[in-house]
């Protein structure tokens, strides 16, 4: 499948297959939804901008506790922004992973952030969320903010963005702590 990029969009059939099919990940999916190649992290472009980046959205999107946040108030850290939802099995899958992630970095300048798209209202994603055991904050978007925003593609989608700023990798279905912990090394060097 191929994405329609004079369109912006992917059609509704491939979109459908996708997510049915758990979005499998790898550095295909990476590569094909913008993300740097592995090793591209600490590379940097003449201009100072790194190798492959692009700005993190300044978006404001709502928290759970009913306030407000951006990408832009978590500068100085690195942040693994998951994409996914409560009626996406292979996010299912994932979310212990995260959560061992999240305990791995509690105590450094890493943010774990959960991007809930189309999953109910603040009571069903807290809920949802403590049935998995997961502390790290948790926003809220729709499914037409998360295609235009992020050009999510499939669930779960994972975007790393460096302390600058900066999208370094979008990585397309199911992580492992494993696998994001190289990213995320290489971002703290």
């Amino acid at each position: 499948m191929r994405a329609d990029r004079t369109t912006g969009g992917w059609s509704a059939v491939a979109l459908v297959a996708l997510m049915g099919l758990g979005c499998a990940a790898g550095d295909d999916a990476s590569e094909a939804a913008g993300g740097a190649a592995d090793g591209d992290l600490a590379a940097s472009a003449p201009d100072g901008v790194p190798s492959g980046a692009k700005p993190a959205p300044g978006n404001v999107f709502r928290t759970l506790d009913g306030g407000e946040a951006s990408l832009r108030d978590l500068r100085g850290n690195v942040v693994v922004a998951n994409l996914w939802g409560t009626w996406c099995l292979p996010c299912r899958d994932e979310l212990p992973e995260l959560v061992e992630l999240a305990r791995i970095y509690d105590d450094r300048p890493v943010v774990i952030l959960g991007l809930a798209v189309d999953s109910g209202d603040v009571d069903e994603i807290r809920d949802f969320l403590e049935d998995f055991g997961v502390e790290y904050p948790n926003w809220m978007m729709g499914m037409d903010d998360a295609v235009a925003t992020f050009g999510a593609v499939g669930f779960p989608t994972t975007v790393i963005v460096d302390p600058e700023g900066w999208i370094r990798k979008e990585l397309l279905g199911p992580q492992t702590a494993a696998s994001l912990t190289e990213e995320i090394e290489t971002l703290l060097r």
